[in-house]
């Protein structure tokens, strides 16, 4: 598991936008982002792209989970619940793994536990090469 913590650590794009791993099981995976002022949107609501981020991560975290290494083919989400401020989180859950493909549901929920946006993600199996 080491070396996908660091395959994850490296995620330069998760790391800017202040997300944080927070646990990483077999197909599974939970990640965090507090609001920052740089992830509200003209509204004054926290950016669809932020919300897509954070889930995206959790996804990664999760798909990468195997001993090989995974990437999106396919990511949808559906925004239920519009946030401010405070703490969110994104939690990945393995619905389905075949040798070539997998399947994700994530739930981003607010420091509350309410429901903020739903996210589903299919992975394709690379192999073990980068891992």
């Amino acid at each position: 598991m080491d070396h996908r913590k660091r395959f994850l650590d490296d995620d330069k794009f998760a790391l800017h936008a202040g997300i944080e791993l927070l646990e990483v099981t077999i197909g599974g995976a939970k990640v965090k982002m507090e609001v920052k002022p740089f992830h509200i949107n003209g509204v004054g609501l926290v950016h669809g792209g932020a919300l897509f981020t954070l889930a995206d991560f959790a996804f990664a975290a999760a798909a990468n989970s195997h001993e090989e290494t995974a990437v999106a083919i396919n990511a949808s989400i559906s925004y239920l619940k519009g946030v401010k401020s405070g703490v969110l989180y994104a939690e990945a859950e393995e619905i389905s793994n075949s040798r070539k493909i997998s399947v994700y549901s994530i739930k981003v929920t607010d420091e509350h536990s309410r429901l903020v946006a739903s996210f589903q993600g299919m992975a394709y199996k690379k192999g073990i090469e980068g891992m």
